[in-house]
């Protein structure tokens, strides 16, 4: 982790900047933990300090905190932290009239906001929001934890309510939505009803440490994780969408008949329900002492992770593009998945596509993979194939012109 002790950082001009949120790699921020949105954050920070004029594109975190990932110094902007006393609620005013506030009082060119659920409902400055899926708005009812008519029951739902219309605002505020995928441009418009002309499509990329190469430290690192020799691998929280019921299901029936295989479920927790089913699949699988369950995993853990695994099996029923994916790709892993819109548009034909109506089709599709080398090799040369059509130095270009279409400024001229 970084400490940002970053002074004077804002004597670069605003007016001629744009400046990208990074809250999402403060350590204890929100729900993101260094993975998803600061994957995202942290390789676009990087990618855009090697494109973009001196000064011209800040980042923004507040004072003192710890980041998960280093960004470059130069960039940093430090701004007010949180209100005191931590919690939901303090959070969401920080957000949605302190940093507000702060940021039209500076009024930089423009400000990227990387998640809408991390984006002010209004603020004075021109933004520009990423969407990775609009899950929680189309599909609401897979996070229903908070059904019965008690006094909490009640309070949920309605906070729900809350976030999202905060998010619907945060969205049509914006001068600009990035989305990963051309499934999640199409959700996005027949969901909230954003205009085409608004939204533009940048893939992401898997980060360059997932790589086909193995390193000296692989073999230390599944060890210390005490992961089977081999396994088939899930990478991604376990909220209901994921389906991992259904995926230690498929497993038990592969293990039946292979009593070397295991089944590692890498990732963070997800909502109560999610995590609570998972539970219950895993108690009542007959191979259940051959499961393993990592929780988050360092940076550096996770592509000998990835590498040591057999295949990576995804039953997911939506995702916004499916990163695990493109991370699987990179590292010379065949891929099994459901066909949801976005991972089918990923994937391609490199990985092995079932049905996303159909996850009894995982069982079978995965015993294919495990059986057969030569379709496992085929998958992963197309793998690699595509994963090398994917580079964050092109998703920071395409995001730096769109932070000048917005800004109007020549971001890339020092």
């Amino acid at each position: 982790m970084v400490a940002i002790r970053a002074q004077g950082a804002e004597r670069a001009d605003p007016v001629r900047a744009v400046w990208l949120d990074g809250r999402g790699l403060q350590q204890g921020f929100k729900a993101h933990g260094g993975r998803g949105i600061g994957t995202y954050v942290a390789s676009l920070a990087w990618a855009l300090d090697a494109l973009a004029g001196p000064g011209r594109v800040g980042f923004v975190a507040e004072r003192g905190v710890e980041l998960l990932h280093p960004v470059p110094r130069a960039q940093l902007v430090p701004a007010p932290r949180a209100l005191p006393g931590g919690g939901r609620l303090a959070t969401q005013l920080h957000q949605h009239a302190q940093l507000a506030a702060w940021l039209s009082a500076r009024r930089p060119a423009a400000v990227h906001f990387p998640a809408q659920t991390d984006a002010p409902a209004l603020v004075g400055v021109r933004t520009i929001v990423t969407v990775h899926d609009v899950v929680l708005h189309r599909h609401g009812a897979w996070y229903a934890t908070h059904a019965g008519d008690g006094l909490a029951a009640r309070a949920s739902r309605a906070r729900f309510r809350t976030m999202r219309l905060l998010e619907r605002l945060a969205i049509a505020h914006a001068s600009r939505v990035i989305v990963p995928s051309r499934a999640t441009a199409r959700e996005l418009e027949e969901t909230l009803g954003v205009e085409r002309a608004r939204i533009t499509v940048i893939p992401l990329a898997a980060a360059e440490r997932f790589t086909a190469a193995a390193a000296p430290s692989d073999r230390s690192a599944r060890a210390r994780l005490r992961l089977p020799a081999r396994y088939v691998l899930h990478v991604g929280g376990s909220d209901a969408r994921k389906r991992l019921p259904d995926l230690v299901a498929a497993f038990d029936a592969l293990a039946h008949d292979d009593a070397t295989l295991g089944l590692v479920l890498a990732g963070p927790p997800g909502d109560a329900a999610g995590s609570e089913a998972l539970r219950r699949a895993i108690d009542v699988a007959a191979a259940r002492h051959r499961i393993v369950v990592t929780g988050p995993l360092a940076d550096e853990d996770l592509p000998a992770v990835y590498r040591g695994a057999s295949v990576v099996a995804l039953a997911t029923r939506h995702e916004g593009f499916g990163l695990p994916v493109l991370e699987a790709f990179a590292c010379g892993v065949p891929v099994v998945a459901t066909a949801a819109d976005a991972v089918a548009e990923v994937a391609g034909d490199a990985a092995l596509l079932v049905p996303v109506d159909a996850p009894e089709a995982l069982a079978p599709a995965l015993a294919r993979v495990l059986a057969d080398p030569s379709a496992a090799a085929a998958l992963r040369e197309q793998g690699l194939a595509r994963a090398a059509r994917h580079r964050w130095s092109i998703a920071a270009a395409e995001t730096l012109t769109v932070y000048e279409e917005v800004s109007g400024l020549d971001l890339r001229t020092p």
